[in-house]
């Protein structure tokens, strides 16, 4: 069992056995990859002890069982389907046959270097070829039906082989031995270009050359890519990102940009050597970097931030457009902001009738939708901000005994799952707004559940009322107790640690998330365990003037925290061009205007409206990425004399020895209007405003040594305040576990909720028998 089909498996099998002159089969099943060998006991044994060196580098087998049988009396090896295996096999080797699915569901891959010379070579038969692939490179989850992993089960299925890829399919020594994605321009998928009113303008190479001038024209270009629809313009022009930004509603958010080859990445951004390998690797994921001076885009892709999220070809249709545009290009999801990815042709056709000028279109069918994943490297690792295509299903090491599906939240919503015998984290879904969203979200749970073999489960969900999730789950038959939003955060950190049997102290920090008091947390200090936790501090409350408008409009927030610093005078004293600061003081006092938080989120919005000026934000956490973007990383030298000299010791947080303690950053806001007032860079008040924030939470911490210290909310996809924190521990015996694949953002939620809910099921087991 584990990570072994779909990754050229059966083929390296089957090369050893026959190296090594056995007979017998090698076969995908729902349990894993079963392997049946005859032959002399020397050669058995021999095969027996080459087997794992033979497994390919994306293989992750977490159970190996070996089984005598009876001797079948194959006359050769050969690569089988599970259907064409004699039907008593189960019983000789005693497997149970049922419909949960034990092995892992492999994740996409890209375009392998190998599939991308035979493109450019003229002579080769696929030459210009855009599906060329081969058993270590390709789509996997996305065109996936059914499980065990074969043609039959996968959207390629309508493709049937030609007598060329027939050859290659069955050859030991082909690169395609096996590869159940195999296809040439004679049998394989197409490319088209249709317009607006959906007519096909041009086919195959003629595509992709109308494709290319439409681009190059200015045009937003539709391309159907691995799991969905993308947005594609140049990269370059201003009027082109622009129209696309008004046409997808996407005001303010960066752009992801796609470049031919890792020499052109470095033209755009300074790439360290693990950026270098995230590009480059397999998954493919969008990596935010440092944005170069003078780079060669339009400015509105990064919103004036000092990063940009870059990704290489996903596929060989990606490398030929690039290659022909020879300049980089814009590359979003394809869908309106706040809406799912479209993913079938006729849907695109209407939901992005408003957006694209053109339609790229292909027939393979897309099985499984997913969107691109996004990492930053931070602390020295990789983070994911997007869980998506590459990654997912993400195998999680959490063991239930029935079937549970954990709902995540309403933001940058994702699923995981427990058949039972495997746990997995979901690709990203998004927010869950729109009626669409909120559609997609039923069918995944539908999907999935196909997939994984469940047909009866439980639900887990969050304790906010009002999220979508929340009110799904109210409606199913099988429910459990709901998981605390940040007690989920802290729990998924701790299964992104290996620490499911530790107590630790979580720090969950974000924006929102609805505490047990029936007020807005998002500053927590959590002593916790899997099955529960204790509120042991938090941020000093502060209200929230006029509620979610507050969100969009930091000014607000600025307002609440100087009244409460200095008083309603000082606070009246403030100008912004939004509102009127006086005005607003009054509404402060009524709970019913201005609910009460302890939000971190907005901790970062208010200082973020004081020390920048930024009072709107187009979206949330917007004005907290532009506070970490104004951080002059220069004054953080660790030196107590240059500190003193450069004043960047950080502003002060007094931990206040209340129930539960509270960070009290009141000290912090008269800091930063004296500073104001002083004249001082707001860069060099940025990062005094980040380094306060890390030592104060630092300090905490310290009080709870020697329990580990878990990190969880998106607060802590800022990278100034992650690797403050990974530096202060570092000369420290307390460890801390900093974010990784699972995402430390709302995406990660449902990995946490699942964890919560099968200790708790294991707690009540032991208790009844106790």
């Amino acid at each position: 069992m584990g990570r072994v089909q779909g990754i050229g498996m059966r083929p390296a099998i089957a090369r050893l056995a026959q190296q090594r002159s056995l007979v017998g089969y090698v076969s995908n099943t729902h349990d894993g990859v079963e392997v049946h060998v005859e032959g002399s006991t020397r050669d058995v044994e021999r095969f027996e002890q080459e087997l794992p060196q033979t497994f390919p580098a994306a293989a992750n087998v977490t159970t190996l069982r070996k089984v005598i049988v009876d001797h079948e009396g194959f006359d050769t090896f050969v690569v089988a389907k599970n259907s064409d295996l004699p039907s008593s096999r189960e019983e000789q080797v005693g497997v149970e046959t049922n419909s949960t699915l034990s092995v892992h569901v492999p994740p996409d891959v890209a375009v392998c270097n190998e599939c991308l010379t035979e493109v450019q070579d003229r002579v080769d038969l696929r030459c210009g070829y855009p599906f060329t692939s081969c058993t270590n490179c390709g789509p996997r989850f996305s065109i996936i039906e059914r499980m065990p992993y074969e043609r039959a089960q996968t959207t390629m299925a309508s493709f049937p082989l030609c007598v060329y890829c027939r050859g290659e399919y069955g050859s030991v020594d082909n690169r395609r031995f096996h590869s159940q994605i195999n296809a040439c321009p004679d049998c394989g998928p197409q490319i088209w270009l249709r317009d607006t009113d959906n007519r096909i303008s041009a086919r195959g190479d003629n595509a992709l050359r109308a494709a290319t001038a439409a681009i190059l024209d200015g045009q937003i270009v539709a391309l159907r890519g691995v799991g969905g629809y993308q947005l594609l313009v140049d990269a370059t022009s201003d009027e082109a990102v622009e129209r696309l930004r008004l046409r997808k509603r996407r005001r303010g958010k960066p752009l992801a940009v796609m470049v031919k080859a890792i020499g052109e990445a470095t033209k755009l951004a300074r790439l360290g050597e693990i950026e270098r390998n995230l590009l480059c690797e397999p998954s493919n994921p969008i990596v935010v970097v440092e944005t170069r001076c003078g780079a060669r885009l339009a400015a509105s892709v990064t919103s004036g931030l000092n990063t940009i999220g870059i990704m290489l070809p996903s596929t060989p249709l990606h490398w030929l457009l690039l290659d022909a545009i020879k300049r980089p290009l814009v590359c979003t999801s394809g869908n309106v902001e706040g809406d799912p990815l479209v993913y079938e042709p006729d849907a695109a056709l209407t939901q992005l009738s408003q957006i694209a000028d053109v339609w790229f279109e292909h027939d393979r069918p897309i099985a499984q939708p997913i969107d691109d994943s996004v990492v930053r490297v931070m602390a020295g690792r990789r983070v994911s901000i997007r869980l998506a295509r590459g990654y997912v299903p993400l195998p999680l090491d959490i063991t239930t005994d029935e079937p549970l599906i954990a709902l995540g939240g309403h933001q940058k919503t994702s699923l995981a799952l427990s058949n039972g015998v495997q746990s997995v984290l979901g690709p990203h879904l998004g927010d869950l707004d729109s009626l669409n969203s909120r559609q997609r979200f039923v069918e995944q749970v539908s999907g999935l559940s196909e997939l994984y073999g469940i047909d009866d489960c439980k639900f887990v969900g969050d304790m906010h009322p009002e999220y979508f999730t929340s009110q799904w789950q109210g409606d199913q038959l099988n429910s459990v107790a709901p998981v605390q939003h940040h007690h989920a955060h802290i729990a998924a950190g701790v299964c992104e640690q290996g620490w499911q049997d530790r107590q630790v102290l979580g720090v969950s920090f974000d924006g929102t998330g609805y505490g047990t008091d029936g007020t807005i947390w998002g500053g927590e200090f959590l002593l916790a365990t899997t099955t529960g936790f204790e509120r042991v501090g938090c941020l000093r409350p502060f209200a929230l003037a006029g509620g979610e408008r507050a969100v969009r409009q930091p000014w607000r927030v600025a307002v609440a925290l100087v009244r409460d610093a200095l008083g309603n005078e000082e606070a009246s004293r403030l100008r912004f061009d939004s509102g009127d600061a006086k005005s607003l003081v009054p509404f402060l006092n009524r709970p019913h205007l201005s609910p009460v938080t302890t939000s971190a989120g907005r901790l970062f919005d208010g200082v973020a409206a004081l020390i920048l000026g930024i009072e709107e934000s187009q979206f949330e956490g917007q004005a907290a990425m532009f506070l970490e973007a104004a951080c002059d990383e220069r004054i953080g030298d660790s030196s107590p004399m240059l500190k003193r000299q450069n004043g960047s010791d950080g502003y002060s947080i007094p931990i206040h020895e209340t129930q539960p303690k509270q960070l009290d950053w009141r000290r912090l806001v008269r800091q930063v209007l004296r500073d104001r007032a002083a004249g001082v860079s707001s860069c060099v008040m940025a990062m005094r405003f980040h380094r306060g924030l890390a030592n104060a939470i630092f300090d905490f911490c310290g009080n709870y040594s020697p329990l580990p210290v878990v990190l969880g909310g998106g607060v802590f996809q800022n990278r100034v305040l992650l690797e403050l924190l990974a530096e202060r521990f570092a000369g420290t015996a307390q460890l801390l576990g900093l974010p990784g694949l699972i995402p430390p953002n709302d995406g990660g939620l449902a990995a946490g909720q699942l964890a919560v809910a099968a200790a708790r099921a294991r707690q009540g087991r032991t208790s009844s028998c106790v």
